[in-house]
């Protein structure tokens, strides 16, 4: 810990720090715009939370962390006490952020793995003519994923027929069809032959092939998260240490500042007394003195 030992070393070290957390901060924001944008894990609340909870963090986290890293460059490059004191308690509440994020993400590691078979998406599928947000959740799914349904392989369409669309009209969201038009899903469940069917609508369950892309993509991106994140930190932690010694060394500089300066004020203030007496000693008008004859 010799490396720390002077005020000059602290600096530098602080600065490296919040260098390596902006830096961190604009990869985290990346990453967790690609889980919302390209993978869309936060429609898939319906098997845990935590779908939603991760790619907010690593966002929304990830802007923070840029602003306070921004922030704690400036308090360390002007020296100013109160600034670094305020930016170890925003440190602070970073961390925090972050552990709840590794703490999500290790979670839904395991929701990947076995979240999606207690998954109910029959309560979302029964709810897709009457639920605006669940009407353009699932034709967002379908149509990106081009899938149809829930689960199974070549038989994920069969989960809309247990929904009135399904039961009463024998049709699947146009979302499903291989080109999407105006009413190109009604009917469907009248035609017989699969070949048809097949050669009219995506036929696998959209949360299988998800759970396929999540294994594949996301459960890397979310083990480098955690690891990554755990480094972070701990880095956030010796941040905190080093602003709180900054300040402290800081504030004591200016105290130590406060003295001399008074100490050779109250010295040019007794000089300037002394140099005073000693002209009036030495400069005043001469007496004579009488001599005896």
């Amino acid at each position: 810990m010799s490396f720390f030992a002077t005020i000059e070393s602290r600096k530098a070290a602080s600065f490296m720090i919040n260098a390596t957390l902006l830096i961190s901060s604009l990869i985290l924001i990346g990453t967790g715009a690609s889980l919302m944008g390209f993978y869309r894990v936060q429609m898939l609340e319906v098997i845990t939370v935590d779908f939603i909870i991760v790619p907010t963090v690593l966002t929304g986290g990830g802007i923070f962390t840029l602003i306070v890293s921004i922030f704690g460059l400036t308090a360390v490059a002007r020296e100013d006490t109160c600034l670094l004191l305020s930016y170890a308690v925003l440190v602070a509440v970073d961390f925090c952020i972050l552990m709840a994020g590794i703490i999500s993400s290790v979670r839904l590691l395991f929701d990947i793995q076995i979240g999606f078979l207690d998954a109910d998406v029959m309560s979302e599928l029964s709810a897709y003519e009457t639920d605006s947000w669940v009407r353009y959740k699932w034709d967002t799914i379908q149509t990106e994923f081009t899938c149809c349904g829930g689960y199974g392989y070549a038989q994920g369409y069969t989960d809309w027929k247990k929904t009135s669309m399904g039961g009463t009209r024998n049709s699947v969201p146009d979302s499903c069809c291989l080109f999407i038009a105006p009413g190109c899903g009604n009917n469907l469940f009248e035609v017989n032959d699969i070949r048809v069917v097949i050669g009219k609508i995506n036929v696998h369950g959209c949360l299988t092939v998800m759970q396929r892309r999540l294994e594949t993509h996301v459960t890397v991106i979310l083990i480098v998260f955690a690891a990554v994140g755990g480094i972070l930190a701990i880095m956030q932690l010796l941040s905190v240490v080093l602003a709180c010694c900054l300040a402290s060394n800081f504030s004591h500089g200016d105290e130590i500042s406060v003295y001399e300066y008074e100490t050779r004020s109250r010295a040019g203030s007794v000089s300037k007394r002394s140099y005073g007496a000693e002209t009036t000693f030495y400069g005043g008008p001469s007496r004579e003195v009488p001599m005896d004859l």
